[in-house]
């Protein structure tokens, strides 16, 4: 007999009215046969009889006796708890409304400012993913925006299993379903933000960005950094190729190129590859190095690491041989590269630092195509979601966000490198120029 063919299921009020009718027959029989009748003990089992019988007419006439274990009618007064107050108009409503969350808590809980986290909802609570009803037939509304974007917020906000739908259930008082639906609905009104919020920089806004990296640096026409990092995913991959999610750090992870600008917004991205996959590879798969004349002007390019290949529109440091003394103009190439470069590193480390959700990623790959999909879609939203919080200019400050255990960032910091290289003169050097005019620039 296969797995589908064995007895059909009841549900758990099914099979607790047929104990109870079982109770009851059980009770009608032993008094039925009883070999003699007590006028006291009589009047006991007929009055349990009564109270089975009543307790099986109220059950019959109830749809739900039990609580379900994951859809479940939210409370409310949670979120309400947690939001930000209304506007105070008076001394006396101020004396009466104390916020239950301070800023560094609601700053933990919901990874921005009450400001910040106001803006972020005024501009997607008029999306229409917020406006079908829950239930067609009986036009049941949705829970309120806000308390959905709450509950996406916390959910990449958390690193580990604490960011899984049953713990969120416990924490906001909700359906274990209505967790997923939550941020799935949030997760594509963020996506629709992406023509104004993830873009790459125009003509003349990448003017405005090379002349900025050149006041500060000397370096001429760069308009992004490159630089890839690891995901790591919480679960080996159910897929043919799992072996190759196993990268250098011998982990299941997923390589992703990031191209941000000198102001830390993330201009490209290229999610997807294993973690076996190298910078350079992921690099040359992308349409901005196959397709250059779209993205780039004259002599303008990207800086990168000593992971990526020298070319027209892309210039690295340089590489030390080995057994062999790397010559000094190269060294001081690479250390003036490293105070624009170090710009890529600290908005991973933001954005890693933000969004715990990427440290671990609790999302298994299957051989469906759809689980894949669904991980880069949110990485999408995420990535979005930290270029609206640079536009509001929320707190941005690398030493609150970076984590200094993690291998993406820089084991120097900004400013001690910005002192140590400030008298360097704004031309290049002689290697420098040689370097710049063997790449056709």
């Amino acid at each position: 007999m296969g797995k589908h063919d064995s007895m059909p299921r009841f549900s758990k009020r099914v099979l607790f009215l047929r104990h109870l009718n079982g109770l009851l027959n059980q009770c009608l029989k032993h008094r039925l046969h009883r070999s003699s009748a007590d006028d006291d003990d009589d009047s006991i089992e007929e009055a349990k009889d009564v109270a089975l019988a009543s307790m099986i007419k109220h059950c019959e006439g109830k749809r739900h006796l039990f609580r379900s274990a994951k859809n479940r009618k939210g409370r409310a007064d949670r979120f309400s708890d947690d939001l930000p107050l209304p506007p105070i108009e008076t001394v006396e409503q101020a004396a009466d409304k104390v916020e239950w969350l301070t800023h560094e808590e609601f700053l933990q809980k919901c990874r921005m400012s009450r400001a910040a986290f106001n803006w972020v909802l005024a501009q997607i609570e008029d999306f229409e993913e917020f406006t079908t009803v829950g239930n067609k037939k009986e036009g049941r509304p949705q829970a309120p925006v806000v308390h959905q974007l709450m509950v996406f917020l916390k959910h990449i906000g958390t690193e580990g299993p604490e960011s899984n739908s049953r713990n969120q259930r416990q924490m906001f008082g909700i359906g274990q379903g209505t967790a997923d639906v939550c941020r799935d609905r949030v997760m594509r009104a963020i996506l629709k933000l992406r023509p104004t919020c993830y873009n790459w920089p125009d003509k003349d806004e990448r003017k405005r960005l090379s002349r900025k990296v050149k006041n500060k640096t000397g370096f001429p026409n760069v308009v992004g950094i490159a630089d890839g990092t690891l995901f790591l995913l919480a679960f080996e991959p159910e897929t043919e190729d799992a072996p190759d999610y196993k990268g250098r750090k011998h982990t299941c992870t997923l390589t992703v190129m990031i191209i941000c600008d000198c102001d830390r917004k993330i201009r490209y991205h290229h999610s997807g590859c294993p973690g076996s996959a190298h910078d350079n590879r992921v690099y040359r798969n992308m349409d901005l190095y196959q397709n250059p004349e779209n993205y780039f002007s004259e002599n303008e390019f990207n800086l990168g690491d000593s992971a990526f290949a020298n070319s027209p529109f892309m210039v690295s440091s340089f590489k030390k041989q080995t057994g062999e003394e790397i010559p000094e103009e190269h060294e001081r190439f690479n250390k003036l590269l490293s105070k624009v470069r170090m710009r890529s590193e600290h908005t991973i480390g933001i954005l890693k630092g933000r969004f715990p959700w990427l440290r671990s990623i609790r999302m298994k790959i299957t051989k469906k195509k759809r689980s894949l999909r669904r991980i880069l879609r949110l990485l999408n939203a995420t990535i979005i979601l930290h270029n609206m919080l640079l536009t509001f200019k929320e707190n941005m400050d690398v030493r609150d966000w970076i984590d200094k255990d993690k291998d993406d960032i820089s084991d120097c910091d900004a400013e001690g490198r910005e002192r140590k290289w400030a008298n360097l003169p704004s031309q290049f050097p002689l290697g420098c120029r040689t370097m710049l005019e063997e790449a056709s620039f």
